[in-house]
């Protein structure tokens, strides 16, 4: 693995706050890897990357399937993950809130996650790099904070996040591997615009933070934590 040019593979990477991270990221000379299931929103995202000088790589696959992120993640080889990979599963215990859609939230958010951060965790043990994570989790998922209606799989799924960055933070510590996460208010996109909700904060505000996280030049003693933002909408 290069120690000139860091490299960063992106779950989530082809819209909403993925893709800011991306771009922030590539303009600070990173090389980029965007994996998840849309061919058509990672290769546009990858263009827009490569627009930018950056080296851009995509990956069509499941983050569920751990095999496909497996390979994903050994064929790039990069020395830092984001997770941001995502569903909602909007809808209640009389309603739309199946046992089956309850199972692929947390196989999408929480298994996703795990899938991508053991294959980055074993690639970097194996060779001995000192890599850094960055999960995606929300203010939805941090105890004690304002919940809503027909998001209690998202709610769970995001505070597993949480806990399970605490855990691969100790489990990294004897390699060398930092393990943080990222709690954010509602951001405008796509998906929350489909929600009816208008938020004023933008994904790429977000992004330096987890350039902060990922920048061990700023951030090494900071392992196992969740940074809350709560964004400035007022």
């Amino acid at each position: 693995m290069s120690t000139q040019q860091r490299s960063v593979l992106i779950t989530g990477g082809g819209s909403g706050l993925g893709a800011a991270i991306a771009r922030h990221l590539a303009r600070q000379g990173w090389r980029v890897a965007l994996a998840g299931r849309n061919q058509t929103r990672l290769d546009e995202t990858a263009a827009e990357l490569q627009a930018l000088g950056a080296v851009a790589q995509v990956f069509a696959l499941d983050v569920a399937d751990a095999a496909a992120v497996d390979a994903a993640i050994r064929e790039f080889r990069p020395d830092a993950l984001v997770c941001c990979a995502a569903i909602l599963g909007r809808g209640d215990v009389w309603g739309e809130l199946t046992p089956e859609l309850f199972a692929q939230v947390l196989s999408t958010n929480v298994a996703g996650t795990f899938n991508a951060c053991r294959a980055a965790m074993r690639l970097w043990s194996e060779h001995g790099v000192r890599g850094d994570i960055v999960n995606i989790s929300s203010l939805g998922g941090i105890r004690g904070m304002q919940k809503f209606p027909g998001f209690s799989a998202y709610a769970a799924s995001k505070h597993a996040i949480v806990g399970l960055t605490e855990a691969l933070a100790i489990d990294g510590r004897a390699h060398g591997i930092r393990v943080n996460a990222i709690a954010p208010g509602t951001l405008r996109t796509a998906m929350t615009e489909a929600l009816g909700l208008q938020p004023k904060t933008l994904p790429d505000a977000l992004a330096p933070s987890v350039a902060f996280l990922l920048d061990r030049a700023q951030s090494e003693p900071i392992t196992g934590t969740t940074m809350e933002v709560h964004c400035n909408d007022n």
